[in-house]
């Protein structure tokens, strides 16, 4: 009787495991974007072009820990990462972001905007 429930108390702890937030772990959702190049008129003003950029966006966190994500062609990305405050860094080919800081809590979402400018 006593492997039943060792059983069942093993079986419960892997299966409070799965899936939810990991403890102490925010969400960043954000979109890579490269801003600039040739100005367009938009009902007779001059705006910087916007468009979505593949590559990489890194956060470097306050130890120097780094997490990078992999951003598609939509420019959209996800991650999710332990709380605190990060640097993050954005690379497409020879292009590098805007300086930019995050700060991620647990168990909530933060959105950011991260923008490489087309020289």
């Amino acid at each position: 009787m006593h492997w039943r429930y060792g059983a069942l108390v093993v079986g419960a702890l892997l299966m409070a495991g799965c899936g939810g937030a990991v403890p102490g772990t925010g969400t960043v959702q954000g979109t890579f974007e490269q801003a600039g190049g040739p100005a367009i008129i938009v009902n007779g003003k001059a705006e910087t072009p916007v468009s979505p950029l593949p590559g990489i966006v890194t956060f470097t966190g306050e130890s120097g820990q780094k997490f990078s994500v992999s951003v598609g062609n939509s420019g959209k990305f996800s991650t999710r990462l332990p709380a605190g405050s990060y640097a993050v860094s954005g690379a497409s080919g020879p292009g590098s972001s805007v300086p930019l800081t995050a700060r991620v809590r647990a168990g909530e979402t933060s959105r950011i905007v991260v923008v490489c400018v087309a020289s």
